[in-house]
């Protein structure tokens, strides 16, 4: 489970952050080096293509971890820059359905565990950069509209018998929608309502495997 963002102590935030810094500064890639490797990693991505050839263009280069998940904390300037090369439309016409994956995958599905995870879920980052691990966002419910995020009926319930969490929509307002990269992503960080021994906590983010990795296939319980 991923904790909220007032749970996260103030130390811990500070020390995140010096971290941080102090990968800036000891990192001695030359800029002009990187963007030229950048440059040619996503020099034959188009957006001429259906999602299952845009999640393998996605997955290729995040393999080569040009740029890493955690850049957006370890180097920032970095992460955006990377951005700023992607969507311009002289260095990739016709990508706008790609940069949607791009942002999905680095902002709103590794950029909340950065920031929500505790430091086995981060450490997991890695292991998905490694594997080309594709994520997407769940946030959107069909009912909440404009409220989405403020108004979130989809459940989280701590079962003691089985020592999970089962997450579930128990009403057709409550299914998550509009899900960038949903399609073909095997993971999820799914917003759902805390819900332990009867008692409401709010909203928490939840990291899902939602596809068997190896085949592609939802796992039992997933719709």
């Amino acid at each position: 489970r991923a904790r909220r963002t007032d749970q996260i102590p103030f130390g811990e935030q500070a020390a995140r952050a010096e971290q941080a810094r102090q990968q800036r500064t000891m990192s001695g890639a030359d800029d002009a080096e990187w963007n030229a490797a950048f440059a040619d990693a996503i020099k034959d991505i188009h957006g001429r293509c259906d999602f299952h050839e845009g999640a393998e263009m996605l997955r290729t280069l995040v393999k080569t971890k040009l740029l890493r998940f955690d850049d957006l904390e370890g180097n920032p300037e970095r992460f955006f820059r990377a951005h700023r090369m992607l969507l311009a439309p002289r260095q990739i016409p016709e990508q706008s359905g790609f940069g949607v994956r791009f942002t999905v995958q680095y902002n709103l599905f590794a950029g909340s565990i950065l920031s929500l995870g505790d430091e086995s879920q981060r450490e997991m980052l890695n292991t998905f950069q490694e594997r080309g691990v594709l994520g997407c966002f769940c946030l959107t419910e069909a009912f909440a509209g404009v409220n989405s995020g403020l108004v979130v009926h989809t459940t989280a319930t701590w079962d003691k018998s089985s020592q999970r969490f089962i997450i579930t929509c128990e009403n057709a307002g409550a299914r998550k929608n509009w899900i960038s990269q949903g399609l073909t992503a095997t993971h999820a960080v799914v917003i759902a309502n805390l819900r332990i021994d009867g008692k409401f906590y709010g909203p928490h983010g939840f990291v899902v495997e939602i596809r068997n990795p190896e085949t592609g296939e939802l796992h039992a319980g997933v719709s």
